[in-house]
Protein backbone atom coordinates (compact mmCIF):
# COMPACT_ATOMS: atom_id res chain seq x y z
CA UNK A 1 0.00 0.00 0.00
CA UNK A 2 1.22 3.39 -1.15
CA UNK A 3 0.98 6.45 1.22
CA UNK A 4 -0.25 9.09 -0.84
CA UNK A 5 1.25 12.56 -0.40
CA UNK A 6 -0.94 15.99 0.32
CA UNK A 7 -2.07 17.70 -3.04
CA UNK A 8 -1.98 20.66 -1.26
CA UNK A 9 1.37 21.56 0.71
CA UNK A 10 4.44 19.36 -0.32
CA UNK A 11 6.93 18.53 2.44
CA UNK A 12 10.96 19.95 1.94
CA UNK A 13 13.32 18.29 0.29
CA UNK A 14 15.62 17.31 3.09
CA UNK A 15 18.20 16.82 0.08
CA UNK A 16 17.90 20.40 -0.51
CA UNK A 17 19.12 21.12 2.87
CA UNK A 18 21.99 19.14 3.58
CA UNK A 19 23.70 21.07 6.29
CA UNK A 20 20.55 20.92 8.53
CA UNK A 21 19.70 16.77 7.32
CA UNK A 22 20.82 15.45 10.70
CA UNK A 23 19.30 17.55 13.14
CA UNK A 24 16.15 16.68 14.82
CA UNK A 25 14.39 19.80 14.87
CA UNK A 26 13.90 19.83 10.79
CA UNK A 27 12.92 15.90 11.10
CA UNK A 28 10.19 16.76 13.69
CA UNK A 29 9.47 19.98 11.33
CA UNK A 30 8.99 18.01 8.21
CA UNK A 31 7.22 14.77 9.76
CA UNK A 32 5.24 17.38 11.33
CA UNK A 33 4.23 19.39 7.96
CA UNK A 34 3.79 16.34 6.37
CA UNK A 35 1.20 14.98 8.81
CA UNK A 36 -0.54 18.10 9.09
CA UNK A 37 -1.13 18.70 5.88
CA UNK A 38 -2.75 15.14 5.27
CA UNK A 39 -5.12 15.64 8.04
CA UNK A 40 -5.73 19.16 7.30
CA UNK A 41 -6.69 17.85 3.64
CA UNK A 42 -9.16 15.14 4.95
CA UNK A 43 -10.67 17.15 7.47
CA UNK A 44 -11.65 20.14 4.74
CA UNK A 45 -14.80 18.28 3.49
CA UNK A 46 -15.91 18.27 7.20
CA UNK A 47 -15.38 22.28 7.23
CA UNK A 48 -12.61 22.08 9.80
CA UNK A 49 -9.18 22.30 10.64
CA UNK A 50 -7.03 21.12 12.70
CA UNK A 51 -6.57 24.36 15.13
CA UNK A 52 -10.82 24.03 14.97
CA UNK A 53 -10.27 20.26 15.88
CA UNK A 54 -8.33 21.12 19.05
CA UNK A 55 -10.34 23.48 20.23
CA UNK A 56 -13.46 21.69 19.69
CA UNK A 57 -12.19 18.66 21.45
CA UNK A 58 -11.06 20.98 24.29
CA UNK A 59 -14.55 22.09 24.67
CA UNK A 60 -16.03 18.84 24.42
CA UNK A 61 -14.02 17.97 27.19
CA UNK A 62 -14.70 20.72 29.65
CA UNK A 63 -18.47 21.70 28.70
CA UNK A 64 -18.76 25.22 30.08
CA UNK A 65 -15.41 26.27 29.79
CA UNK A 66 -15.24 29.94 29.58
CA UNK A 67 -13.15 31.63 26.17
CA UNK A 68 -10.25 32.58 28.16
CA UNK A 69 -9.80 29.30 29.54
CA UNK A 70 -10.33 28.01 25.70
CA UNK A 71 -7.36 30.40 25.04
CA UNK A 72 -4.80 29.28 27.99
CA UNK A 73 -5.89 25.64 27.07
CA UNK A 74 -4.38 26.67 23.52
CA UNK A 75 -1.69 29.02 24.30
CA UNK A 76 -3.71 32.14 22.32
CA UNK A 77 -4.36 35.53 23.48
CA UNK A 78 -8.12 35.98 24.80
CA UNK A 79 -8.58 38.56 21.31
CA UNK A 80 -7.65 35.03 19.35
CA UNK A 81 -9.53 32.51 21.79
CA UNK A 82 -12.75 35.07 21.28
CA UNK A 83 -12.00 34.99 17.03
CA UNK A 84 -11.85 31.08 17.14
CA UNK A 85 -14.50 30.80 19.90
CA UNK A 86 -16.90 33.05 17.29
CA UNK A 87 -15.91 31.13 13.89
CA UNK A 88 -16.78 27.86 15.56
CA UNK A 89 -20.22 29.33 16.41
CA UNK A 90 -20.76 30.83 13.31
CA UNK A 91 -19.99 27.31 11.70
CA UNK A 92 -22.57 25.29 14.19
CA UNK A 93 -20.21 23.38 15.99
CA UNK A 94 -20.29 25.59 19.37
CA UNK A 95 -22.58 27.99 21.90
CA UNK A 96 -20.82 30.73 23.31
CA UNK A 97 -23.09 31.59 26.45
CA UNK A 98 -23.03 34.45 28.75
CA UNK A 99 -22.14 33.83 32.60
CA UNK A 100 -24.61 35.85 34.31
CA UNK A 101 -23.39 38.64 36.41
CA UNK A 102 -20.01 38.14 35.16
CA UNK A 103 -18.17 39.72 31.78
CA UNK A 104 -17.24 36.22 30.58
CA UNK A 105 -18.66 33.59 28.12
CA UNK A 106 -18.86 29.78 28.41
CA UNK A 107 -18.55 27.64 25.48
CA UNK A 108 -20.42 24.18 24.53
CA UNK A 109 -20.75 22.34 22.21
CA UNK A 110 -23.66 21.71 19.79
CA UNK A 111 -24.65 18.11 18.49
CA UNK A 112 -23.11 19.26 15.14
CA UNK A 113 -19.90 19.62 17.06
CA UNK A 114 -19.76 16.99 18.69
CA UNK A 115 -20.47 15.06 15.51
CA UNK A 116 -17.57 16.71 13.74
CA UNK A 117 -15.22 16.06 16.61
CA UNK A 118 -16.08 12.15 16.73
CA UNK A 119 -15.76 12.59 12.51
CA UNK A 120 -12.37 13.99 12.80
CA UNK A 121 -11.24 11.31 15.55
CA UNK A 122 -11.99 8.90 12.97
CA UNK A 123 -10.32 10.70 10.11
CA UNK A 124 -6.90 11.01 12.42
CA UNK A 125 -7.43 7.35 13.45
CA UNK A 126 -7.66 6.60 9.78
CA UNK A 127 -4.30 8.71 8.91
CA UNK A 128 -2.76 6.94 11.86
CA UNK A 129 -3.53 3.19 10.77
CA UNK A 130 -2.06 4.67 7.42
CA UNK A 131 0.97 5.75 8.77
CA UNK A 132 2.60 4.74 11.99
CA UNK A 133 0.12 0.92 12.33
CA UNK A 134 3.14 0.18 9.24
CA UNK A 135 6.23 0.79 11.74
CA UNK A 136 7.09 -1.24 14.19
CA UNK A 137 5.16 -1.17 17.51
CA UNK A 138 8.12 -0.58 19.90
CA UNK A 139 9.36 1.98 17.40
CA UNK A 140 6.00 3.92 17.46
CA UNK A 141 6.47 3.42 21.48
CA UNK A 142 9.25 5.39 21.52
CA UNK A 143 8.27 7.46 18.99
CA UNK A 144 5.18 8.51 20.96
CA UNK A 145 7.47 9.04 24.42
CA UNK A 146 10.09 10.83 22.64
CA UNK A 147 7.39 13.31 21.89
CA UNK A 148 6.08 13.48 25.30
CA UNK A 149 9.07 14.15 26.90
CA UNK A 150 10.26 17.04 24.58
CA UNK A 151 6.69 18.46 24.74
CA UNK A 152 7.26 18.23 28.58
CA UNK A 153 10.94 19.55 28.09
CA UNK A 154 9.95 22.85 26.16
CA UNK A 155 7.06 23.16 28.78
CA UNK A 156 10.10 23.35 31.41
CA UNK A 157 7.95 20.10 32.69
CA UNK A 158 10.41 17.06 33.30
CA UNK A 159 9.37 14.44 31.58
CA UNK A 160 7.73 11.24 32.60
CA UNK A 161 9.82 8.37 31.22
CA UNK A 162 7.30 5.59 30.41
CA UNK A 163 10.21 2.88 30.65
CA UNK A 164 8.22 0.27 32.56
CA UNK A 165 5.67 0.18 29.50
CA UNK A 166 8.81 -1.50 27.41
CA UNK A 167 9.43 -3.89 30.25
CA UNK A 168 8.01 -7.11 30.30
CA UNK A 169 6.09 -8.12 32.63
CA UNK A 170 6.22 -11.63 34.72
Amino acid sequence: MQVRTSRSRRVPDAGAIAAFRERPGVWLTFAGSAYLSLYAERLQPLGLKPNWVTALAIVAEHPGITQSALGRALTINRASAMAVSALLESAGFLLRLPLPGRKQTALKLTDTGLQRVEEACAIEDGLRRMTFDRLPPDQVALLLETLKAITALANGVAPEHDSDARQPRG
